[in-house]
């Protein structure tokens, strides 16, 4: 019997032929806990903790209260999940408030910026492609 054979049949597995081996993968699989990441500080009163997959980043982002993040902008596809807190977030010309459970999306090179409220925040940013400054800062912070 093959590893596909001992798969339930649903929705989700119907279709599947192999599973391949671990070394014809494009990464490796990962599991992490966030408690095990390195903190990193990417600004003042700005710190994240990275896990990057292939082509996907994911920051947990800490804002400490009443900090502003100016204008920026990069290359890379970005989608923020609001988990603890407020932010303040101006996408181009619009401005929202988020709370836990509110979500953006940030398209390549558009301006943005944000600023926390009196409680501060944590996002969980996907970047793709991932961002390699915060790569770089997340492995100095590793050693």
């Amino acid at each position: 019997m093959s590893e596909v054979d001992k798969l339930p049949e649903s929705r989700w597995t119907k279709g599947i032929e192999f599973v391949p081996a671990e070394e014809s993968l494009a990464f490796p699989p990962a599991w992490v806990s966030r408690k095990n990441l390195p903190v990193f500080g990417a600004a003042p009163g700005v710190t994240m903790q990275s896990m990057v997959g292939g082509a996907l980043m994911a920051n947990w982002v800490t804002i400490e209260p009443n900090r502003p993040v100016p204008f920026h902008q990069h290359a890379n596809e970005q989608l923020g999940i609001m988990i603890e807190g407020a932010l303040e977030l101006t996408i181009g010309a619009e401005v929202r408030v988020l709370r836990p459970g509110d979500a953006y999306a940030v398209p390549p090179h558009l301006p943005h910026s944000a600023r926390t409220l009196e409680e501060g925040c944590v996002v969980l940013d996907i970047f793709t492609p991932v961002r390699e400054d915060y790569l770089a800062l997340a492995r100095k912070a590793a050693e």
